[in-house]
């Protein structure tokens, strides 16, 4: 048996939260946890921000194992020349191995990635931080300064064609096997946007 001592430090609302979890979810549901148990088999990798207030899950009210969740700072997609194996493995895993037919790209108001991307060489940032938000330079290229929610928005699409790059998903797109999506979440308001690739704009998403 764990040791009790392990959890010494712990809020007693994750604690208390594991066990409403063990109570209701999984007591209401045992036989998903079996199947789940035994292997996966998502239609649609999210790749997101490591921001708390942007779980994906969550927004799209999903079940356990509906989504394949990749998330890092700025939801970035590395060029393939950049050899990014943490994005890259992920990024093969779902296409080759889970066979996902959706990648959705998603960003967010109040991003602190795009902020630090927004500030490169005007204010200093960890090391670590500035390597990383370099890969969406791109993003940059048509940023007047005016409005770092666009900027998001433009980090996103950006990201999206960097997915482009990866051999197994440009033969997906090709085989009509494999969609990829722009989206925007809008914490205030809780809400999501997705990009038309054809008119070029942004809009809330909805089933009409």
């Amino acid at each position: 048996m764990p040791d009790s001592k392990d959890t010494i430090g712990l809020p007693d609302s994750l604690i208390e939260g594991h066990e409403s979890f063990l109570k209701n979810d999984y007591a209401q549901n045992p036989s998903l946890f079996a199947d789940l148990a035994s292997g996966q088999s998502p239609k649609v990798m999210w790749i997101g921000c490591v921001d708390s207030r942007v779980p994906a899950e969550r927004i799209l009210g999903a079940e356990l194992g509906q989504l394949f969740v990749l998330r890092n700072v700025a939801n970035i997609v590395p060029p393939l020349a950049a050899d990014e194996a943490s994005v890259g493995s992920a990024v093969f895993f779902a296409v080759e191995n889970l066979k996902v037919e959706h990648i959705i790209v998603c960003g967010h108001s109040n991003c602190g990635g795009v902020r630090a991307l927004s500030q490169l060489g005007k204010a200093s940032f960890d090391p670590m931080l500035s390597s990383w938000v370099e890969y969406a330079i791109p993003a940059l290229e048509d940023y007047d300064g005016s409005c770092v929610e666009n900027l998001a928005r433009a980090n996103v699409v950006s990201q999206t064609e960097h997915l482009l790059e990866y051999p197994c998903v440009a033969d997906a797109v090709a085989e009509n096997r494999l969609s990829i999506h722009s989206f925007y979440y809008e914490i205030g308001k809780g809400k999501l946007e997705r990009f038309d690739t054809g008119s070029k704009t942004w809009s809330y998403l909805s089933r009409d």
